[in-house]
């Protein structure tokens, strides 16, 4: 009986062997299983931080380096495996493709490229968006001389670099110089022009030259929607509280900045077709020379004003605003500066944008222009900003009756001056009679030349010539994002300013 018994267990041993096995080859199975989804999962994760790690290693290479190639491919290797970064450019738009990979995994993120618009690169930029026949000149000799009326003479001065589309000529002793120091980028004080590039007399350029090159790419403003895109809409603030003219209530944060409409600048105010707005604190500080800036402005931070109007630095007390903050202001008409603006500290820094008005299919109808340096006053020698126009730069033109007339002044700007038309910088003058006139020099006919008529001037009236400085310095602070003011426009593939609209593919 116990034999039979012994004999029944046997196959039940053996089955359960073989269960036990099959569930052990089972678990292992499973078991192996876990640890590739386990792995797959873990260089997932791996995948996507070199994804993100290319992306940063993209970020620290374009803020290092003003310019790049859009069909370079940055590639890198590290311990947890590569990335591979591209760009993808879409319309206007500048996208970059980050490709993590880790094992058998890819991952990839995208991410749109934002660059500051072209123009912000040099000290002195023109498109000439007109297409009309155009020259950008330098000349002069030595130091300004103090006269009655204010100073005249004194060489030409750009540090950093110019780009115009056109002719450009250097005579006498004007000099094209590499940006102020740090000059971390390396700026050599390059020119790059359309037409010819004419050096002359004891006339230099520090930097390369690059005559008969491309015309520089527009700028579509209309993309940056500043009526959206801004932290405060002056006009509706204005309107949200009931003031026409003068200054905000009591308690607005805006009051010590703007005054709307200015009953004591009517004359100013009836030259435009809209609102004008006027960059003033409610108590204004006088004295000082001319060259002064005495009356403290607080801009605030991180700000972009939008204005639906033409905004004025015009004041009838003081001969200039210390600023401080780091903003950008946008005004739908035209920017007007007539008085010296100057920064409180190293950390302020300004952008003035003349947007100007357009039509359904992005045409400029109105505004955009900066009058740059007002000949009735007389009272602009030092402004720090960087200027950008829609339309026109135009210096030395009557504040109200918008005609150009004779400064009494050369000027010095520490910053930056663009248009997408042409920059007209009348400093050369001559006597018609007994009315002052401005002059070119045609460099074709070797002849002094009247700027408007194009008539050459007589012996006579080449004695009567006299200039007037400019001196340029750009402000390589632009070309960082941590220190360059919000809102600047954008476009191109200049000067990076960051990364938007992350999305993983």
């Amino acid at each position: 009986m116990l034999r039979k018994q012994k004999g029944a267990v046997l196959p039940l041993v053996v089955l359960m062997t073989i269960i036990f096995a099959i569930l052990g080859i089972a678990l292992l199975r499973l078991a192996e299983n876990e640890i590739s989804l386990t792995r797959i999962d873990v260089d997932k994760t791996k995948a996507f931080y070199l994804a993100e790690t290319g992306l940063a290693k993209l970020s620290e290479t374009l803020t290092g380096d003003a310019t790049i190639n859009t069909d370079e491919v940055f590639e890198g290797t590290t311990e947890q495996g590569n990335y591979q970064v591209e760009f993808d450019i879409i319309g206007s738009t500048v996208y970059a493709v980050s490709t993590g990979t880790s094992g058998t995994v890819d991952k990839k993120i995208r991410v749109q490229v934002s660059f500051l618009a072209p123009p912000f690169e040099d000290a002195v930029y023109a498109r000439n968006g007109s297409g009309k026949n155009w020259s950008f000149m330098l000349r002069g000799k030595g130091d300004p001389v103090a006269t009655k009326s204010g100073e005249k003479g004194g060489r030409d001065i750009i540090r950093g670099n110019i780009s115009v589309d056109g002719d450009a000529y250097f005579f006498e002793e004007s000099s094209v110089n590499p940006a102020p120091a740090p000059n971390i980028w390396g700026l050599a004080g390059d020119v790059s022009a359309t037409g010819g590039i004419s050096v002359l007399d004891s006339a230099s350029i520090s930097g390369a030259t690059s005559p008969f090159g491309e015309e520089p790419p527009p700028v579509d403003l209309t993309e940056m929607d500043y009526a959206n895109n801004n932290t405060h809409n002056v006009s509706q603030i204005f309107q949200a509280a009931g003031v026409t003219s003068g200054t905000l209530p009591s308690g607005n944060e805006l009051r010590d900045i703007f005054v709307i409409n200015p009953s004591n600048r009517s004359a100013e105010c009836s030259s435009t077709t809209g609102n004008d707005y006027f960059l003033e604190p409610t108590k204004v500080t006088g004295g000082g020379s001319q060259k002064d800036a005495t009356t403290p402005l607080h801009l605030g931070n991180e700000r972009v004003y939008y204005i639906d109007g033409d905004v004025w630095i015009h004041n009838q007390v003081t001969y200039g605003f210390l600023v401080d903050g780091k903003v950008t202001i946008v005004a739908t008409g035209d920017i007007h500066i007539s008085d010296n603006v100057k920064y409180a500290d190293d950390s302020s820094i300004l952008g003035l944008i003349a947007l100007g008005k357009y039509d359904n299919s992005g045409q400029l109808t109105s505004g955009g222009n900066v009058y740059f340096g007002d000949p009735r006053y007389g009272t602009m020698y030092t402004v720090s900003a960087l200027m950008f126009a829609g339309n026109d730069f135009l210096y030395s033109t009557d504040a109200v009756s918008r005609a150009v007339g004779e400064p009494t002044t050369g000027f010095t700007v520490n910053g930056s001056f663009a248009a997408m038309n042409q920059v007209l910088v009348e400093r050369d003058w001559y006597t018609k009679g007994t009315i002052a006139r401005p002059a070119r020099y045609n460099s074709i006919t070797n002849q002094w030349i009247d700027s408007e008529t194009g008539t050459a001037l007589t012996s006579t009236e080449i004695t009567s010539l006299r200039h007037y400085q400019m001196i340029v310095n750009y402000d390589e602070r632009v070309r960082n994002a941590d220190t360059q003011p919000p809102g600047l426009p954008r476009g191109g593939t200049g000067i990076f300013t960051g990364f938007s609209n992350w999305e993983e593919l």
